[in-house]
């Protein structure tokens, strides 16, 4: 069978990327190695990302605006987002949902193993598990997550930063009732030298987990750790564990053939996200092959959308965690910086919609100040 487009990886990148090219009528296989994964992700999507997608309201378990974020000497600084809030979803359904859509549309689902990707003259050549056949195709989208054999087989640029995250599922009980409505956050170098480690609620359990960069240090014994710091006798009911590109590849166009999400390195430094960046690509990505298969256009104008949207973004993110990551003394003063009702209402500004929200110059100056003193008492 021959596709003009094989989108590989079922995840919400490529599941988006597969909806855009078969509303549009192209030709489209969605190729997922195991539908019933549960991808280890916290699983938090902003309001602006509910909207453009029309995300079902039974998906967003739970819409919270509070927030708190606990320095590493156990101060805590209460947040809320007073124009909108976070929505928590479950991977497993949010995930089958997007595919299920897709293939509404007329996407082609296969569950089955990538094993290799061979270019040939007029395309793509996938040899697939199962015994299934091999497939032809025309064009490749590759949204394979972190590990993308994709991006192994047709030559890409590697990913570099890479952190390793854990999650456990715990059901809610008196130890975790405090958390039904609450997102916290703990900057705290016992939990996470380098990231770190956050409590998400769902309807039924609380997802716990921390992250740390790729080999650094010992992820379990800092989940342990986490787990014990917040007084949970309890035992999960499941532990997921997962690597997290947070710096985009070099390039993630090639002629024929593009990188979305986590295949690409899309996911934000300093917090980690993933799940919006990864919907974006894939539409961005998915409108670009379009554009490629109807007028001939380059695949490279989605890679430059990309870049000129949300670069500004991921330096800026980068810039944070570079600096005030570092160490216990400089983690304090980010979390104190937090408690400035002006930072508060530029971040989650920014957040809900992943734009730069600008600001009074005098706000400016006071940041900035702020953000020298805090610096000088961390160093």
């Amino acid at each position: 069978m021959r596709y003009d487009v094989a989108v590989i990886g079922g995840g919400p990148s490529g599941a988006v990327a597969a909806a855009e090219l078969t509303k549009a009528g192209i030709s489209t296989v969605l190729i997922e190695r195991n539908l019933e994964n549960v991808k280890p992700c916290g699983g938090a999507i902003p309001l602006g990302l509910i909207e453009e997608f029309s995300i079902p309201d039974p998906l967003v378990e739970k819409k919270l605006s509070k927030m708190s974020v606990r320095s590493p000497g156990g101060r805590m600084i209460s947040m809320e987002m007073p124009n909108g809030y976070v929505g928590m979803v479950r991977r497993e359904r949010f995930d089958s949902y997007l595919r299920d859509k897709a293939e509404r549309l007329g996407t082609t689902v296969i569950e089955a193993l990538v094993k290799n990707i061979r270019q040939n003259g007029n395309g793509y050549t996938l040899h697939l598990s199962k015994d299934i056949p091999p497939l032809e195709a025309n064009h490749i989208i590759g949204a394979d997550g972190a590990n993308s054999r994709t991006a192994n087989d047709l030559g890409f640029p590697p990913n570099e930063l890479q952190v390793i995250a854990m999650q456990q599922r715990f059901q809610y009980c008196e130890r975790l009732k405090p958390y039904e409505e609450l997102v916290e956050i703990w900057f705290d170098g016992d939990v996470s030298p380098d990231f770190y480690g956050w409590i998400f609620p769902k309807t039924d359990h609380i997802a716990i987990g921390t992250g740390t960069e790729f080999r650094k240090h010992n992820l379990r014994h800092l989940q342990q750790r986490f787990v014990e710091k917040l007084g949970i006798r309890e035992k999960p009911y499941l532990d997921e564990a997962a690597k997290i590109p947070m710096k985009p590849r070099k390039s993630f166009t090639q002629e024929n053939a593009i990188l979305v999400g986590d295949a690409a390195g899309l996911v934000t430094p300093a917090n980690g996200e993933g799940i919006f960046f990864a919907m974006r690509s894939g539409k961005l990505g998915g409108q670009a092959m379009i554009e490629k298969i109807r007028d001939r256009k380059p695949l490279k104008t989605y890679e430059n959308t990309f870049r000129k949207l949300y670069a500004p973004i991921f330096f800026g993110l980068q810039a944070l965690q570079s600096v005030y990551y570092r160490n216990d003394r400089l983690r304090e003063s980010f979390v104190a910086i937090c408690e400035d009702t002006d930072v508060q209402r530029i971040t989650f500004d920014s957040y809900l919609y992943k734009k730069m929200v600008p600001a009074p110059w005098s706000v400016q100056m006071k940041i900035f100040l702020k953000n020298i003193y805090h610096l000088a008492k961390g160093s």
